[in-house]
């Protein structure tokens, strides 16, 4: 749930609530929240000013917005100044006059035409120039600002908002903000100026008629007004579906692994296509507001000009026909009235051509207004602020006292019920207890996530909301259990912790957390990159990076969140005796959650969690003590349970050896185990803009009508000039009668209410049929590719490149470019095919000595019209960098807002935030350089029509005073002329750059003609009736596509049974997980087979496959959506009744019932609402509700408590009893390994043990005895 309005979750503020423990405070009103209210929210069209909207201009910008603003306005004036000229001309074209003086009078107006030209040239410059460069400059400080807003937001604000929707939401939002503030706010001035002069100069001339000419003026505002409400609502919808669809996108690329599994890529392609249809529906609804507007107001304008010709023609005729010759100062001639027409007629048409402008800036207005709502609405906790104490030394003390809390996503559960704790400085402290108990709560309170509702937190005596809040986080090392790297070196995200650190340092924080040695190992040691969310490393090597990152910080606190639950059980001793190391040299406080006692029982006190409170606190021998305590409980539950071992979770992507084996192993050279399939070595499609127009055939009836409606518009101009031209004689027409005028006059009046009935149709034909076609094709080529994207095996999403951030920015921004390669340019190309097409042939009708000197000047129109489409942008070589530049930060944004809690726990704000300005100002010299050839392009092309037109009546006086054409044949050319070249302008406002659209093209049918080597959503292969569960890894060897010279398996082999359970075993990074990945199929064996019942995995359905096995992972995904959502992905279409069994056998439907909406209840983006323990029984129930053939359990239940952990293992035990099921199980714990069929040791890529638990403690000198040995010391 998104709303145009975010949600304030207001945490109280230092000292509302210290005297009054009582009383819980939280502004979080669920009628802010609400559907109803978002959507009340949406109706109102909510727009910025334009002050605000402009607010983020400097004294540069001021310069350059006050310069174009000048250059508009005087560019604005060019047009209606040429109806004083045409006056002098027409005056000069006087028949009476002789040859001679006829010459001399259209030559002195023609220099005057030039003199109007070169300003116009100039004055178009600034225009264009000043406002593009200003709205570049300005939008980058926008997104740089956003980001800052959002990456410094409290916690509280993540949890009731969609952070998934928060990068895609400044994509489409900016585009939008730059094309309305832009060249468009100049249009529109220069629209404005031209109406008000043009409007100014016929109420000098003749305010009677100028004032008839003006009567139907409101209501064409008011049409108007209509339009952009509709507009603007459709604008503001149509962004919030296409952030829907973003967040959806995103969720499902960040975590494809668990996509894969559950093969639900349909699902999310469904659901996709639900935000688009949402989106598309939108879309079109502005298409068609903007058709009927614009034609509404075109249809009143034309019945307008009507009237005012009527009126014209009865005063010409009234005042000089039939004997009568008035000759004062108000009398009308033919002269007279056309310059008030003409004038007035400028500067109606300059009201309609400021619709694309007046269209673009409410689109910006209503775009920016949830952007700007995010940026001013300040952070309650604010990391970068300088408010705030800082103490000269940090002795460790913690005093939580009385304190009360919930989270403002569930403002009615509280997690924490007066909870009181003290620790001492230099203290180490656990914190044990449930799933949920809050425990990991009093982290967030002491990190200042969030602040408590009532009571007090203090450090050394003073409450943490009167300390710097980045001072504070600077105090505090945080290791939480579900590690979370950065895209960078493995150098890099240790040094996070201390921006400061050498290389030494780093080292040494390596050393000490036990990862040197496999940081080592690796190729690029620790310039190793870590990939999107550390997935290029095991779970064990991730954690292992995290503790160093915390202890490079060397912090006076650290808080120990399941910091060594991923480690190995060697691992974790080395790792324990360290931290026990740094904890005795320099007196640290530190907090421990753990829910194994290996890691606490050494603390000074342990505190007993239950409901929200402490039931017990003192020394493992001091709870021991108590009988029937809470305490003794728990270990009497834990120690029949011996830890053997760990690795990570295969849903977080391919895992590195520890060591780099010389025997066997892939290098890129030894190439001949590595297969191609699905390599990206196509090549751009050659044929680009047929592929295309193809995907845009299924519209082909809109794109026809709307292809209708641009050529009956381009017709409408045309006759237009003719009609103008044969009423404008009619004027000068003395011999007629007065009865006669009028006549003629009321037949072209008529003509003028047909023409703008036709045009009103057409304009609505036009933009609703494009719209349908524009947003059915930006729908299908984004639903194309991320159908595309989904389906691609696990290999390609392991390329930095394809990081989900990236990904989301290529949906965003290269699907919507394509529109330049179909209805845009039909548009386009009917607009000017046509209206070239009639305009020449209306010409050389009239007069073919004129049409040919349009024809002698057309080269230079032609040269004027590709600047102008070349200044669009500069060039491929910068548009491909600048467009790579702006992916890069939109996936650093995905990557902040994806890790937000790791940002502000290492004050990673400002580096983040400056990173991604960085990144944006990569485009700012081409930006620039942009803008003056934009502006260049338009002066000339302002300036030559005036020259044209200079040179017209330069030639036409010549040849009508010797009698060669007719004052008809002259002024039916130019108005033709003159008024198509409305049209033709009007359809190349707002054009896109055809390269870099057909770049955006080859972008998008990279990614959808990319054939993977293992295809998702592939039928192709066999199906059993039914499965025995035999699997066999054969010879196997395999390394990961992203590290080819780090051999994972070297001769694996493997055996299990049908129904057998088999436990694998052995150090972080041998290759465990990777046999999980191998059987789902992530990956496939570079040599060697992997088989099902006797037939290799590449032979079988894929989808068929996947159906049959269920895997719970170490570090659970769950999805945006209700709890019931999350566990029926498991099996679609599951009733409510089998997701109730399924949460029953998970130990989870007691937690779900106590919930305030059950099943019901939204479990945030990635199941952030709930607890690391109520996620994986989740995720657990969501595997058992599919009854699958083969159950793979990795660390399955090392995040659940030791109770919840016996009653899940209990259920897992009746489950494999209920049916005959081959179990895959990699765990730390014996409780899930000491009863399977088999054990498996695995070591250097080869299995080094195989047997049975008692079978394995025979062996003298075992592997697998030494582990037993090594765990039961941890014991």
């Amino acid at each position: 749930m998104a709303t145009s309005d975010y949600v304030e979750a207001n945490t109280p503020k230092k000292g509302e609530l210290r005297d009054n423990s009582d009383v819980v405070v939280l502004e979080h009103t669920p009628s802010v929240i609400s559907k109803d209210t978002a959507a009340h929210a949406k109706s109102n069209g909510k727009l910025v000013s334009l002050s605000d909207l402009l607010s983020f201009a400097d004294d540069k910008d001021h310069l350059l917005m006050a310069a174009g603003t000048i250059g508009a306005l005087a560019a604005g004036m060019a047009q209606p100044l040429q109806i004083v000229l045409i006056g002098d001309v027409l005056n000069g074209l006087n028949p009476t006059d002789s040859s001679s003086s006829i010459v001399g009078k259209v030559d002195d107006a023609v220099l005057n035409y030039v003199y109007v030209a070169v300003v116009a040239m100039l004055a178009g410059f600034l225009q264009v120039a000043c406002w593009s460069t200003t709205a570049s400059r300005q939008v980058k400080r926008i997104r740089g600002a956003y980001v800052r807003s959002i990456v410094t937001k409290e916690m509280g604000w993540f949890d009731v908002n969609e952070p998934m929707q928060l990068s895609t939401r400044i994509v489409e939002a900016a585009l939008m903000i730059q094309e309305g503030m832009g060249r468009k706010i100049g249009d529109g001035l220069h629209s404005l100026s031209m109406a008000l002069t043009g409007i100014a100069i016929g109420l000098i001339k003749g305010w009677e008629m100028a004032l008839i000419l003006m009567t139907l003026m409101p209501f064409v505002a008011f049409t108007a007004f209509l339009s952009m409400k509709v507009m603007t609502k459709a604008t503001q919808t149509g962004i919030e579906a296409y952030g829907q669809a973003g967040a959806i996108a995103q969720e499902s690329l960040s975590n494809v692994r668990t996509v894969h599994t559950f093969n639900a890529c349909q699902h999310f392609i469904d659901k996709y296509k639900r935000a688009l249809d949402s989106a598309t529906r939108a879309g079109i609804s502005k298409g068609f507001a903007v058709g009927w507007g614009t034609g509404l107001m075109f249809f009143t304008m034309l019945c307008t000009y009507a009237a005012g010709m009527f009126y014209g023609a009865y005063k010409v005729a009234n005042d000089q026909l039939d004997g009568d010759k008035c000759t004062g100062s108000g009398c009308y001639d033919g002269g007279r009235v056309v310059v008030v027409f003409a004038a007035v007629l400028t500067g109606s048409m300059a009201i309609g051509q400021a619709a694309p402008s007046v269209e673009a800036l409410v689109a910006a207005r209503a775009a920016a207004y949830d952007v700007f709502q995010t940026i001013r609405r300040a952070s309650l906790i604010d990391p970068l602020s300088d408010e705030g104490k800082i103490l000269d030394k940090v002795s460790g003390e913690i005093v939580i006292k009385n304190v009360s809390f919930a989270y403002p996503s569930r403002p009615d559960a509280q997690v924490c019920s007066n909870y009181s704790l003290t620790i001492r400085a230099g203290e180490t402290v656990a914190l044990v207890g449930p799933s949920g108990s809050g425990k990991s709560t009093i982290v967030s309170l002491l990190e200042r996530f969030y602040d408590p509702l009532s009571g007090v937190v203090s450090i050394d005596g003073v409450d943490v909301r009167d300390l710097n809040v980045k001072w504070l986080r600077q105090q505090i090392g945080l290791v939480n259990q579900e590690p979370i790297l950065f895209p960078t070196t493995i150098k890099e995200n240790i040094r996070h912790g201390a921006p400061s650190a050498s290389d030494e340092q780093v080292m040494q924080a390596a050393r000490m957390s036990n990862a040197f040695d496999f940081i080592e190992a690796l190729p690029q040691g620790f310039n190793t990159e870590v990939g999107e969310r550390g997935t290029q490393l095991s779970g064990g090597q991730k954690q292992r990076i995290a503790i160093a990152r915390a202890i490079v910080k060397n912090p006076p606190i650290l808080l120990l969140d399941e910091a060594t639950s991923a480690l190995d059980t060697e691992s974790e001793y080395i790792v324990q005796k360290s931290l026990d190391r740094l904890l005795a040299a320099s007196r640290r406080t530190t907090i421990v959650i753990a829910h194994r006692l290996s890691t606490i029982r050494n603390a000074d006190r342990i505190a007993v969690h239950e409901n929200g409170s402490i039931v017990e606190i003192g020394s493992h021998d001091e709870l021991m003590k108590i009988p029937d305590g809470h305490y003794r409980k728990l270990v009497e539950l834990q120690s029949p349970s011996i830890e053997v071992d760990d690795e990570s979770t295969v849903s977080n992507g391919p895992r590195t050896l520890v060591q780099d084996t010389t025997t066997g192993s892939l290098t890129i050279a030894d190439n001949k185990f590595v297969s191609t399939a699905g390599e990206d070595t196509t090549s751009p499609s050659s044929n680009v803009l047929s592929r295309v127009r193809k995907m845009a055939s299924p519209e082909w009836i809109f794109l026809f009508g709307g292809g209708l409606g641009a050529i009956l518009n381009a017709g409408v101009f045309p006759a237009w000039g003719v009609m103008m031209a044969k009423i404008t004689v009619l004027f000068f027409d003395y011999s007629k009668t007065e009865h006669e005028m009028v006549r003629d006059a009321r037949y072209w009046s008529l003509g003028f209410v047909a023409l703008g009935v036709v045009f009103g149709l057409s304009k609505v034909l036009q933009h609703y049929c494009f719209a349908v076609a524009s947003e059915r094709l930006i729908a299908r080529v984004r639903l194309a590719a991320y159908s595309a994207m989904l389906r691609q095996d696990i290999g390609w999403f392991d390329k930095p490149e394809n990081a989900s951030g990236a990904l989301l920015a290529r949906l965003s921004s290269d699907a919507t470019t394509l529109l330049a390669l179909t209805s845009e340019s039909l548009n386009r190309l009917l607009v000017n095919v046509t209206t070239l097409v009639i305009v020449f042939a209306v010409c050389f009708y009239f007069s073919w000595q004129m049409t040919l000197i349009l024809l002698a000047v057309a080269p230079l129109l032609t040269i004027s019209s590709f600047m102008v489409n070349m200044s669009v942008a500069d060039g491929d070589s910068t548009s491909k960098k600048n467009n790579d530049a702006d992916v890069s930060a939109g996936a650093l944004l995905t990557t902040a807002i994806d890790s937000i809690r790791t940002v502000a726990s290492l004050g990673m704000e400002k580096e983040l935030s400056s990173k991604y300005i960085e990144l944006l100002e990569v485009s700012k010299q081409t930006d620039t350089r942009g803008g003056l050839v934009a502006g260049a392009a338009f002066g000339f092309s302002l300036g030559m029509m005036l020259l044209v037109a200079a040179l017209l009546f330069y030639v036409s006086s010549r040849w009508i005073s010797h009698g060669t054409i007719t004052f008809e044949d002259m002024f039916a050319v130019l108005m033709v002329f003159s008024l198509s070249s409305f049209s033709i302008g009007s359809a190349a406002q707002g054009a896109t750059d055809p390269k870099k659209a057909q770049q955006s093209a080859e972008n998008i049918f990279e990614i959808i003609d990319r054939v993977p080597p293992i295809d998702a959503l592939s039928t192709d292969g066999k199906l059993f009736s039914s499965v025995n569960g035999s699997l066999e890894f054969r010879d196997v060897q395999f390394a990961y596509p992203s590290r080819l010279g780090a051999q994972i398996y070297n001769g694996y082999n493997l055996t299990i049974a049908p129904g057998q359970t088999v436990a694998l075993v052995g150090a972080s990074g041998c290759g465990k997980s990777t046999a999980i990945a191998l059987l789902e199929r992530f990956y496939d064996p570079h040599t060697g087979s992997v088989s099902l019942d006797g037939v290799d995995l590449r032979q079988l359905s894929l989808p068929w496959l996947r159906d049959r096995i269920s895997l719970v992972s170490q570090e659970p995904v769950l999805f945006a959506g209700t709890i019931a959502e999350n566990i029926a992905l498991g099996k679609p279409g599951a009733t409510r009744e089998e997701i109730t069994q399924a949460a029953q056998d998970a130990s989870s439907l007691d937690f779900i019932r106590n919930l305030p909406d059950g099943f019901d209840t939204n479990v945030g983006d990635r199941g952030g609402h709930i607890s690391g323990g109520q996620k994986q029984r989740i995720a657990l129930a969501r595997a058992i509700v599919r009854d699958p053939d083969i159950l793979l359990l990795d660390e399955a239940t090392s995040a659940l408590d030791n109770e919840s952990e016996r009653i899940v293992q209990s259920s897992l035990n009746r489950l494999l009893k209920l049916k005959q099921r081959t179990t895959i199980i990699v765990a730390h714990r014996l409780s899930t390994i000491r009863n399977a069929d088999l054990i498996a040791v695995t070591e250097q890529g080869a299995v080094v043990e195989i047997g049975t638990h008692d079978e394995l403690v025979q062996l003298p000198e075992g592997r697998y005895k030494q582990l037993l040995a090594r765990q039961a010391n941890q014991s």
